[in-house]
């Protein structure tokens, strides 16, 4: 039902649907302020102030909402808001994917991070009750607001053109405490943020706002209402934009040409004799274009250690290489056995670096690259330990199928790590986010980070069916599984200053499929579905327009790509790390979604394997940046003019190792005829 409200200026409709109530206005931007639209007649809106002004807006009811049309022709330029207010709800949550999930952790978050929505601390420049951006800048071009009800939501088209032809970018808003919307042009509102990854102390984060307006334009989308089970309501939304948008990358060399230019890369390119150990490289475009270490992957897990070591040896045993290809001291077990060797008795733990690395932390065996952010220094983390201990599970399970030798010392090792955890794990399932290097003792409990525990208890139960690790595990993931039915993951990467995050949900998915596969019960691929779901809001479900180089004219395609946090706004390959643990949901639940989302992450990264050396401009086939943007959020790194540019001059060895993995477990299905 579609009515006109009684306002005396009749500046809005009420639209209700499935018992929800809404309130829908227009408002267009002129000399510095928004100004609202009257409604005149049928689809037409106007501004006694601004004659020279049409805007038309056409609603058609479709099943579970509307789609619409909106256009303006205007003799000033312009953009136009359409803005929509949900009435008589409880529980409200603002979600832009990526970008705005609540009030972005608030509480916990140190001044000038990164945009919080909210009316706490009105001078501060991160703090504000309203907040646009471009809509590219969202893995799916919408604004929602779930609700105790389920969720409803404005989807925009994120590009349009004006009548030059211009590219015009569409924008997305959240409003406290009960608007939402979408924009016909856009504008950083109220500023640009863009994180410069080194803290405000180093360069500012936030600047003017830049937008895109004009004279002529019209662009189309939808508002949905979808009534369920609160927040997860908005799953269901997401699926319906992805399933109009999606655009799935077309590589041109096969997975296994993919897992030999990976592997080739990390031994002969990446590696570092000098440093003895593989490494995070990066050069100069294009006056130096020769990729040098700047730092040695020195860290346990997350970043290094683990990550590194299963998949040179998934992809050395899937390919049926010598064991001759690790000579030099390139080899899995080498990393493996220093990472055991770092176990620290008087935590229990294992200390996060496999050796001193830096200058400003000379003695140190806790304090990583990370500590240079100061949210975690000189005590051991829940994240590079949970990797770790869970990479140690995962390469024995991978050596014990394949009946290879191991170290016995690995297995016990794991085990003390895990028992200690265990004894600390507080009584609802935390495990916490980091602990003392001293003690057996818990510093800081608030974070999703110890997640990865849960994950390594149940690879543990496989090795040894001890009935305390599969215990352990069940009660840490309905704990969890708060964070993801919330939506609202955060506290897991040290360096985001404990930003709700897409990394997390990683750990989740894996543990919980490990658990549905050990006990068969339906309750885990419930949860397995939740957190599929919750990485489904930060992969890319359409092809952006970046617009700087090197992807503003190459063709990149974002679709399958995932965006890393709201702190850092680009994308990354670890959410590659679940492209096994997608393909089992689809085949377990017979729901091709999932698979469809498992493929774009697998040709995303392909294509843009692709990109080097030619596009790029260094590096070879098999060369990896963590860093791609398809929108504005973090574009830092620039050409040697000073050209702005849209990836990193870099090769980060952990990214690669992350690609390696995912495409050598399914070359694995694919030749033992496992994979559909």
């Amino acid at each position: 039902m579609i009515e006109a409200t009684n306002t005396s200026a009749g500046e809005s409709y009420s639209l209700e649907l499935n018992g929800f109530r809404l309130n829908l206005s227009l408002r267009y931007f002129n000399e510095g302020a928004w100004h609202a639209l009257e409604h005149l007649d049928g689809n037409h809106w106007g501004s006694p102030v601004a004659p020279g002004l049409k805007v038309e807006l056409s609603l058609e009811a479709e099943a579970l909402g509307w789609s619409y049309a909106l256009s303006l022709e205007s003799d000033f330029e312009t953009q136009v808001r359409l803005r929509v207010e949900l009435e008589d709800s409880t529980d409200l949550f603002h979600l832009i994917p990526c970008i705005i999930h609540g009030d972005n952790n608030c509480a916990q978050v140190r001044p000038l991070e990164y945009p919080l929505l909210t009316s706490e601390r009105p001078d501060d420049p991160d703090c504000s009750p309203l907040w646009e951006f471009r809509a590219d800048r969202s893995s799916h071009p919408v604004s929602m607001l779930c609700c105790a009800d389920g969720a409803v939501a404005v989807s925009v088209d994120p590009y349009t053109h004006d009548a030059e032809g211009r590219l015009i970018r569409n924008g997305v808003f959240s409003e406290l405490p009960n608007a939402f919307g979408v924009s016909l042009g856009y504008t950083n509102d109220p500023l640009t943020y863009i994180n410069h990854m080194f803290g405000p102390e180093d360069k500012w984060d936030y600047g003017p706002s830049t937008y895109d307006r004009a004279k002529s334009m019209r662009t189309c989308g939808r508002i949905h209402v979808e009534r369920g089970e609160g927040r997860l309501a908005a799953h269901a939304i997401i699926r319906s934009i992805y399933d109009e948008l999606r655009e799935l990358p077309q590589p041109k060399k096969s997975v296994r040409e993919a897992v030999e230019g990976l592997l080739d890369a990390l031994l002969n390119v990446n590696w570092s004799d000098e440093l003895q150990g593989y490494t995070n490289a990066e050069c100069k475009v294009p006056d130096e274009p020769e990729l040098k270490p700047w730092r040695p992957l020195v860290e346990i897990g997350w970043t290094g250690g683990g990550v590194v070591a299963y998949p040179l040896l998934a992809a050395q045993q899937t390919l049926g290489l010598p064991e001759s290809i690790f000579d030099g001291g390139k080899g899995p077990m080498r990393i493996m056995d220093q990472i055991v060797d770092g176990y620290n008795p008087n935590s229990g733990l294992l200390y996060d670096v496999i050796q001193p690395w830096s200058d400003l932390w000379p003695e140190s065996r806790v304090s990583g690259w990370w500590s240079g952010f100061h949210l975690v220094e000189e005590c051991h983390s829940a994240y590079t330990n949970g990797s770790a201990v869970f990479y140690l599970f995962k390469i024995l399970t991978f050596m014990n199928e394949r009946s290879l030798e191991t170290n016995s010392q690995w297995l016990q090792t794991g085990m003390q790590v895990l028992d200690t955890v265990i004894e600390l794990q507080r009584e609802d399932g935390a495990y916490g986010y980091t602990f003392s290097q001293h003690e057996k003792k818990v510093l800081d409990w608030e974070g999703f980070a110890g997640c990865w525990f849960a994950a390594a208890c149940a690879l543990a139960y496989r090795q040894t069916e001890e009935p305390r690790y599969l215990e352990s595990a069940r009660k840490a993931l309905e704990y969890y599984a708060g964070f993801v039915k919330d939506l609202n993951c955060w506290g897991t990467p040290m360096d985001t200053w404990k930003a709700v995050d897409e990394e997390g949900n990683l750990a989740f998915i894996r543990a919980t499929r490990l658990m549905h596969e050990i006990t068969g019960e339906p309750h885990f691929l419930e949860l397995l579905k939740n957190g599929a779901d919750y990485e489904c809001l930060w992969r890319y479900g359409f092809k952006a327009k970046p617009e700087y180089p090197p992807l503003d004219t190459c063709g990149w395609n974002s679709c399958g790509g995932s965006i890393t946090s709201i702190s850092n706004p680009h994308v990354h390959p670890m959410g590659l790390l679940v492209t096994s643990d997608l393909d089992y949901l689809s085949k377990q639940t017979d729901d091709s979604y999932y698979q469809q989302r498992a493929d774009d992450g697998v040709n995303w990264l392909m294509a843009t394997m692709e990109l080097y050396p030619d596009t790029m401009g260094y590096g070879r086939y098999g060369v990896l940046s963590e860093r791609t943007c398809p929108s504005d959020g973090l574009v830092t790194e620039r050409y040697s003019d000073g050209t702005p540019c849209s990836t990193w001059f870099s090769y980060n060895g952990w990214a690669a190792a992350n690609a390696l993995e995912a495409l050598a477990e399914r070359v694995a299905e694919q030749e033992a005829g496992t994979f559909v």
